[in-house]
């Protein structure tokens, strides 16, 4: 009896440290697939997908992506990645479906600015290189404790950036928001012959009328006709084209905001004005997201 005992009092001991050791050993395996996943996943992806809307965003706006200002792709199945979101202070982070010492294994891809055109990311993580080597590597950053050091560094260029001097010969910070307005010459009907190079930037703080166009057919014949908005916005009160659209709509049945490719017509504006207007051709000139 005293046998079974000392028997019955081992296997409750050794049971659960059996299972915590499977449990380990089958962690470790999944995150090492998950890893490998991730590795073959980003070695084609994570540059077009991820990091080269951030580097448009910054080339259009001159300002790095923060969290809202652009949609990142959905996480594909099988790609090892958990979850990935852009924090604020403008760092791409990037969450394995991996654990790193009982911790989630989190890649942190930083934007090193170098000039009004050029940024690039780099990648760290706060796991040991030989588990992230193949994923994650730096050129200028060894470790998430360089972070900090290369943010102010990118704000000094952001700051020492050339003026934006927009259509009226203002001179805006660099990294101001700007949108694209069409400039109305005091003969209206001079955009039949300017059109798209009469489109110029303004910032998005200034309200102006929007300019907006709706197709109609008289026969054979059709044009646009072009009108505006009763009222001023600024360019930065609408989170979207679909609501500047909405605008244009409440003004004109049937009216969308004007594209930049489509000013010709008949125009309903005044002259020497300047009216907002959506660039199709160059997304990153307006206001608004698409």
């Amino acid at each position: 009896m005293t046998h079974l005992r000392g028997w019955g009092l081992l296997l409750a001991i050794c049971t659960p440290l059996l299972i915590l050791f499977s449990w380990n050993r089958l962690g470790n395996e999944s995150s090492r697939i998950n890893l490998e996943r991730y590795a073959d996943w980003s070695a084609v992806n994570v540059v077009p997908l991820l990091l080269r809307p951030l580097m448009q965003h910054y080339e259009a706006h001159k300002k790095l992506a923060g969290p809202g200002d652009l949609a990142l792709p959905p996480v594909p199945k099988n790609s090892g990645a958990k979850s990935w979101s852009i924090q604020p202070d403008a760092v791409l982070r990037v969450e394995l479906d991996a654990k790193d010492g009982g911790r989630p294994l989190v890649l942190k891809y930083v934007p090193v600015v170098r000039s009004a055109n050029a940024v690039y990311y780099e990648c760290v993580s706060g796991a040991s290189p030989i588990k992230v080597g193949r994923v994650c590597g730096s050129d200028s950053l060894r470790s998430e404790a360089d972070i900090p050091a290369q943010l102010q560094a990118n704000e000094r260029v952001l700051q020492g950036l050339p003026p934006l001097v927009t259509a009226s010969g203002d001179a805006l910070a660099a990294t101001a928001t700007a949108g694209s307005v069409v400039v109305a010459p005091e003969n209206v009907a001079d955009l039949e012959h300017c059109g798209y190079q009469c489109v110029k930037r303004q910032s998005c703080v200034t309200p102006r009328p929007l300019a907006c166009g709706r197709l109609v057919a008289e026969g054979a014949m059709h044009y646009f006709s072009i009108t505006a908005t009763p009222e001023s916005y600024r360019g930065s009160s609408f989170a979207t084209r679909a609501d500047a659209d909405k605008a244009c709509e409440a003004a004109d049945a049937g009216a969308t905001v004007l594209r930049a490719s489509s000013i010709s017509g008949r125009f309903k504006l005044a002259g020497g004005r300047e009216y907002w207007v959506h660039d199709e051709m160059r997304t990153g000139n307006n206001c608004w997201r698409n």
